[in-house]
């Protein structure tokens, strides 16, 4: 196994770590979904567990059967809805006030623009049918998450928030070179 794939493995356990771990003023991503009231910025922490069993079936079997990688796809596709869901209308939604807030409301918008093409652009290596269903989990995880560290790193970030920067710069890497 490369160092690579040791790096992406260990970088899920810990997003995985991160789910249950307070973030930002004592909340966790779990506690996010519980209350209801966050719960799209909560839903895209749960992607670290669909990698971890992806990988661990990849390294099991040496690679994803279809149904598998179809799985795969779905949960990071759901996922990417879910963060899409955050831009629609809402009784109490307003326009972003400062160019702070507008930046925060971009970021998920460029990363998952920048996955996508990275996505699109890999389709065309040698063994995408392997790599393809984790780089999508891996872009599906990024947008929220990077708002979410882009918005609370400097307010009251907690050790869940360092954490997922772990995580977010392994999987960063992993979009940057196209999977793996």
């Amino acid at each position: 196994m490369s160092l690579k794939s040791r790096l992406l493995i260990l970088a899920s356990l810990i997003g995985c770590v991160t789910f249950f771990l307070p973030f930002a003023y004592d909340t966790s991503p779990l506690k996010a979904i519980q209350d209801g009231s966050f719960w799209q910025l909560g839903v895209p922490f749960l992607v670290p567990f669909a990698a971890m069993v992806a990988g661990g079936l990849r390294i099991q079997n040496g690679t994803l059967s279809p149904g598998q990688q179809r799985l795969f796809y779905v949960w990071a596709v759901v996922t990417l809805l879910v963060t899409l869901s955050m831009y629609l209308p809402t009784s109490n939604s307003s326009w972003p006030s400062t160019a702070s807030e507008w930046i925060g409301l971009a970021i998920p918008i460029v990363v998952m623009a920048t996955g996508w093409v990275v996505f699109s652009r890999s389709r065309k290596a040698p063994g995408h049918d392997t790599r393809g269903p984790m780089l999508a989990l891996r872009i599906a995880y990024l947008p929220t998450v990077c708002m979410c560290l882009y918005s609370f790193l400097d307010n009251s970030p907690n050790v869940g928030a360092f954490l997922a920067l772990a995580t977010t710069i392994v999987y960063t890497y992993d979009v940057a070179t196209g999977g793996g």
